[in-house]
């Protein structure tokens, strides 16, 4: 008789659990067919070894391990991890082993703020939770977590398909009865697919890029579980969707538009989607303001229409601004002009995403953005604002975000600095979304790089290391602002913001000081007069050639279709007959113009060099003569940044 072996599993431990954990030590059969676990006294060991061999058939083949021993060893091996030593503070929120690894992997070690205040109410009391803090404080993991291990506690209760058990996993009776030959026949679970695979969560953003984010975490922190996850978004494939649902997946990441669009046409898996048992709506003041996302209304009216389906469900509601609230426009009056209070605009998001069970987390600060986040202004001409743009990026060397208000000012923009030998990358709605998707990867890799974009990528979007954010237009409302200046100093690192306003858009800047709940006004950016002298020559030169180029393209496409137009008409025209402002002494000429102003603009490029007084670092000083702009003086209002007595202050402060 053959001697059992030990086997020790402590590889694959070490590795997911950083070195702390040791093996689980196993007794496997001769011929490698049972696995005895456990902590057994020596005779009791004896006496089933004996008792398994004996009555064990001979001859038997080994049958192929079926999904729920894996599955069972899977857990042994994670088994544990709550005792890991650098785990100890997600311990109270009694979370599953296989998330805490993964929690591991990714190195949080501890959870933030935001997730400290809402697992527990969410993981252990089933509460719904209306989250507001500010940006990059670790939102989607609070309700990424709680989602997560709510949906593997379901599958415990579920019961187990035991038709493809192996022979080492059936009973000692069953094994006596199959050798007398009164072994009964087993009838396999015949519980359909679409009944064992529901769609259990519903995660709906208000932008493409910010699913794309939300689903990145959530398959991070599932990556030890066979939670299936999958991305509902325009832009995509509808076959490929339609393809991907197919696989019926527990969770769904989408932008309403999209998802109300495979609702409509009756999707197999979107069927029941008013039985889902968790709801989170990221960004939600934004999804649920008036004119906007009309398809999430439909949505919400689909989910809350039974209400059964209401109370099952847990809902999560999350946002930098939920209790940001600003006066109506003055457009308005009587009672439609009345200010409402923080308290009634989360009342009203209670009754329109149908939350029973709320509990409230804020942890917003008075000032809204992040403690450490520098913010700073200057208030000039609308055709000066290149200047001010050209300085600050001179100056601030680092990963950058430009905010326009218009798809227009982003094209703009675009063409500028790519005249100024930078190369900045566009994001806007109407682009492609597979481009949109590429410009982002792009701006997460490389160093210093420059994002021109609207408010697309305002809310939610997590890109590390960026440095500064750029309001080349004051944002439309406080929310927007918020969530732009977001962009940057999160996770506790530094930033900067800087505010371009020109004359017109200061009553909007007021309204915004004034939403925010602020006392004091942002402060002024400190600017050297020399070096702002030589940034006008190279901006005024690069707009030149920015014309140029347009206009040589203009004229190429011009006399690409009016030579396709005589070709087809067999017309043949020599070049003086052409018209002139497509003939090609024409192009010529504007194309040696261009040479020349490239090489001048070069020249000046080379010349350049920035005064190291500001190194990035920003000094404020109080606004004087901001008082000036509400009677019409703009010219020296503008100017004031550039007197030469802030120059020795400068100096001085150096």
């Amino acid at each position: 008789m053959a001697e059992w072996k030990p086997v020790v599993l402590g590889d694959d431990i070490l590795r997911k659990g950083g070195g702390e954990l040791v093996g689980i030590e196993e007794l496997v059969c001769p011929d490698d067919s049972l696995i005895i676990r456990g902590n057994l006294k020596k005779k009791e060991l004896n006496e089933k070894k004996q008792k398994i061999t004996e009555s064990k058939p001979a001859g038997k083949k080994k049958k192929k391990k079926t999904q729920n021993v894996k599955k069972r060893k899977k857990r042994e091996i994670f088994n544990g991890f709550t005792h890991h030593s650098e785990m100890m503070s997600w311990n109270e929120f009694g979370l599953r082993d296989e998330i805490l690894a993964a929690l591991y992997d990714k190195k949080f070690f501890e959870p933030t703020e935001i997730q400290l205040k809402c697992l527990g109410p969410a993981v252990c009391g089933f509460r719904d939770i209306l989250g507001a803090a500010e940006t990059g404080s670790g939102k989607t993991l609070a309700f990424g977590i709680p989602i997560a291990n709510s949906i593997l506690q379901l599958r415990d209760k579920e019961p187990t398909d035991d038709s493809n058990l192996t022979d080492s996993e059936l009973s000692e009776e069953d094994w006596e009865n199959d050798k007398n030959g009164i072994g009964c026949v087993k009838v396999k679970n015949l519980r359909s697919k679409s009944e064992k695979n529901k769609l259990l969560a519903l995660i709906l953003t208000p932008t493409r890029e910010l699913a794309v984010q939300v689903k990145d975490h959530l398959d991070d922190i599932c990556k030890y579980t066979n939670i299936k996850t999958v991305l509902v978004v325009g832009g995509l494939a509808h076959e490929k969707q339609e393809r991907l649902l197919s696989r019926r997946p527990e969770i769904i990441v989408a932008t309403p538009g999209r998802l109300w669009d495979l609702v409509q046409t009756r999707n197999v898996h979107l069927q029941e989607i008013h039985k889902i048992r968790y709801l989170a709506i990221d960004e939600t003041d934004r999804m649920l303001e008036k004119g906007h996302f009309e398809e999430l209304n439909n949505i919400l009216e689909c989910l809350n229409a039974n209400d059964k389906d209401i109370k099952e469900r847990q809902n999560f509601v999350f946002s930098a601004t939920l209790t940001l609230v600003h006066d109506p426009p003055s457009y308005f009056k009587g009672a439609k002009k009345q200010r409402i209070t923080p308290g009634q605009k989360l009342q009203e998001l209670i009754k329109r995403v149908g939350i029973t069970n709320p509990r409230i987390v804020d942890i917003t600060n008075s000032q809204v953005t992040p403690e450490n986040l520098k913010e700073f202004k200057v208030i000039c001409k609308f055709e000066e604002k290149d200047y001010y743009l050209y300085y600050f990026l001179k100056e601030c060397n680092g990963k950058t975000i430009i905010f326009c208000n218009s798809i227009g000012c982003v094209k703009r923009l675009a063409n500028l600095l790519n005249v100024l030998e930078y190369s900045p990358l566009p994001l806007h709605a109407n682009m492609m979304q597979k481009q949109r998707l590429k410009n982002l990867e792009k701006f997460r890799d490389k160093e210093g790089s420059i994002l021109i974009a609207t408010d697309v990528a305002a809310r939610g979007l997590d890109i590390s290391n960026v440095e500064h954010v750029l309001h080349y237009q004051v944002p439309k409302t406080a929310e927007s602002y918020v969530h732009r200046s977001g962009r940057t100093a999160r996770r506790k690192n530094s930033g900067n913001v800087l505010l371009l306003i020109e004359p017109e858009e200061y009553r909007s800047y007021q309204k915004l000081i004034h939403t925010l709940g602020r006392s004091k006004e942002i402060g002024d950016l400190n600017i050297d007069g020399n070096t702002l002298n030589h940034m006008k020559q190279v901006i005024h030169l690069a707009r030149d050639i920015d014309q140029l180029i347009l206009a040589v393209k203009k004229r190429n496409s011009s006399k690409s279709w009016y030579s396709k137009a005589l070709e087809e008409m067999d017309i043949i025209v020599d070049e003086d007959e052409l018209p002139q402002n497509i003939s090609d002494e024409g192009c010529k000429r504007m194309k040696d113009d261009l040479n020349v102003k490239r090489k001048k603009l070069k020249s000046l490029l080379s010349q350049t060099e920035i005064s190291r007084q500001f190194s990035g670092k920003f000094l404020t000083k109080e606004v004087s003569n901001l008082v000036l702009l509400n009677e019409g003086k703009s010219e020296r209002g503008s100017n004031f940044a550039l007197k030469p007595k802030k120059q020795k202050k400068l100096k001085h402060l150096k």
